[in-house]
């Protein structure tokens, strides 16, 4: 028989105050059911028939306890209750041929199927008095948005496939009551996995989006359909029309219902958040969309043309902040892998400063930004900068992954591993850069889990190397055409050609060639390793000026060793600790400790 759970089961005293699914709060006290502002009046006894059912989500109630907790020492007829689910689907709109908010289980009873969050006026109830920090919260609900087919295989409008469906989720993605996964990781599952249900439990969320496209001379349709997962029901399904030269109109549209049955009560900031990038111009949308479209391969040909493509965006409306933010991230890319081609530094620098100017809480400029700014030698103003943001979007899990490596440029590692485990508990698939955090740390075997062998970069055959595998190493970097500076010099250095690490290292130091601090960092342990501990000792000490310091790795990296060792070494190191100290400060009046030792509501 299917798990069951009796009627009369009550949750522990006192009760919550409400309890959210949906956009529907359900106030026992007040014995009240509202979606969004609005009241839906419930005859008792149909108000205490899904109160029973709130407090126990997913699990089948038996018609007779349900019966027996609503009418008790009364004999009634069966149909009573069918009455009540009856009246409770009419008022929840839930009359659709799959329910989406109670299944009937034939011969049996009835089971609530969304996730239900209690939420608390005050601290939880706790018998072992839990502290305010600990005390349950509205459980964000996680979200994916799939690219979206295109009917007829149109290829003029084949760009919104994968770009319309992104910027409903750039627009979703800051907002408290949603977690919202990367489009690389939608694009990702789509291409293997064509059952929403599949992809739900793969990217584990509670709802998915999914649609089509179509187009009709200069009108388009979408359709699009909210899943709720793991069981796949539809809850929502809408169409939406507009002509091709207002497509904005589609995004806004599909946004705003969405939010209705999602999260129907937004703040006035999360209001005027929403409300904030919107395009004046058609032209100026449709040139951001194509760039997004063509920004998903990251290569210089294509970042090129989706450079261009948000410059055309910009001269149509100058003043579209996720356009500027976009253009930023193009120009950073071509100018570490195309210098020759790019636009002047500068360039960057300006377009994150116009997006921040036009909307300085834009997640999508914060995220992009990171990188940027602690490889120009500011790491701790990105820190506290992702950590002021994160008060507004404390369920953004790139937010964090940016701060895996600002709070490591800083030295400050273990607040990076705990960076790592937030965006991680807010999407289990969420990218960042640990591997290097646990390779300063000195923990190989972790570096190796989050840098697994093969296919990549750099850090990989650096492991093996340093653990004595260096045949293994060796074998690695033979399978890699790169030139880059840490390639050449790695080589090197397991050849036994230390003359040649030197030679190479000096080579990439050279302006204007090595910009990142933390490549400059790698460099300095090959110069050790070749001999030049002198030279990797000033290496290590520009780089206290550069933004990236980690007395750690300086005290325990066994090819540093020597360079321990120089007169000069104990004055850098005390440079170093001395910028660690400083940004622990900034850290802790950013309100780090807090912010970290959150556990993420992620469902």
């Amino acid at each position: 028989m299917p798990e069951a759970v009796s009627g009369a089961a009550r949750p522990p005293s006192p009760e919550a105050h409400a309890y959210a699914f949906g956009p529907f709060r359900l106030y026992p006290e007040e014995r009240l059911l509202r979606r969004g502002t609005r009241r839906l009046p419930l005859p008792p006894k149909a108000f205490e028939t899904l109160l029973l059912l709130v407090r126990n989500p997913g699990h089948l109630m038996l018609k007779d306890d349900l019966m027996k907790a609503l009418w008790p020492d009364t004999f009634v007829e069966e149909v009573n209750l069918a009455n009540k689910i009856s009246l409770l689907r009419k008022v929840m709109e839930d009359t659709g041929p799959a329910p989406a908010w109670i299944e009937t289980v034939p011969k049996l009873g009835y089971r609530f199927l969304p996730p239900v969050t209690q939420v608390w006026k005050s601290p939880a109830p706790a018998e072992a008095s839990v502290a305010p920090s600990q005390a349950p919260q509205e459980v964000p609900i996680r979200f994916i948005a799939l690219p979206f087919t295109i009917r007829k295989a149109d290829e003029a409008i084949a760009f919104l496939g994968h770009s319309l469906p992104e910027a409903i989720s750039c627009s979703l993605a800051g907002l408290r009551a949603l977690i919202v996964r990367s489009s690389r990781l939608a694009d990702r599952l789509a291409e293997t996995d064509q059952d929403p249900r599949r992809i739900a439990q793969e990217a584990e969320v509670d709802m998915l989006l999914a649609g089509s496209i179509l187009s009709d001379g200069d009108t388009l349709r979408v359709t699009a359909e909210l899943i709720q997962a793991p069981t796949g029901t539809l809850a929502g399904s809408y169409v939406c029309h507009a002509q091709r030269d207002r497509i904005f109109e589609i995004q806004d549209n599909l946004v705003r219902r969405i939010l209705d049955f999602l999260a129907p009560q937004l703040t006035d900031h999360e209001s005027r958040a929403l409300s904030h990038d919107v395009p004046s111009s058609a032209r100026a949308y449709e040139f951001y969309l194509r760039g997004a479209h063509i920004e998903r391969q990251r290569s210089v040909e294509n970042l090129s043309l989706a450079r261009d493509l948000y410059r055309q965006s910009l001269e149509e409306d100058p003043d579209y902040a996720p356009a500027w933010a976009r253009l930023g991230r193009c120009y950073h890319f071509l100018e570490k892998f195309d210098p020759e081609g790019s636009s002047p530094g500068e360039m960057t620098e300006w377009a994150f400063r116009r997006a921040f100017a036009l909307n300085p809480e834009l997640p999508m400029a914060h995220n992009h930004y990171t990188q940027i700014e602690a490889d120009s030698g500011h790491a701790e103003r990105a820190m506290v900068r992702l950590l002021g943001q994160s008060k507004y979007t404390p369920n953004d899990p790139e937010l964090f992954s940016g701060l895996v490596q600002a709070t490591r440029y800083c030295g400050l590692l273990e607040e990076s591993l705990r960076a790592h485990q937030r965006a991680r508990s807010l999407d289990p698939r969420a990218v960042t850069s640990v591997a290097h955090t646990y390779f300063l740390l000195g923990d190989y075997g972790r570096t190796l889990q989050w840098y697994p062998p093969g296919g990549r970069f750099y850090l990989d055959a650096a492991v093996l190397a340093v653990t004595g595998r260096e045949r293994e190493a060796c074998e690695l970097l033979a399978q890699r055409a790169s030139l880059a500076p840490l390639i050449e010099s790695l080589r090197c250095v397991l050849a036994g050609d230390f003359a040649g690490t030197v030679a190479a290292v000096r080579s990439a130091l050279v302006p204007p060639r090595v910009q990142e601090p933390e490549i400059k960092f790698y460099l300095a342990r090959h110069l050790a390793r070749g001999g030049a501990e002198q030279e990797a000792l000033e290496l290590l000490r520009e780089l206290t000026t550069e933004g990236f310091v980690c007395s750690t790795a300086m005290k325990d990296d066994p090819w540093l060793k020597g360079v321990a060792r120089l007169p000069d070494f104990d004055g850098v190191m005390g440079a170093v600790c001395q910028c660690e100290v400083k940004a622990r400060l900034a850290f802790q009046a950013a309100d780090g400790e807090r912010i970290l030792s959150m556990t993420a509501n992620a469902g």
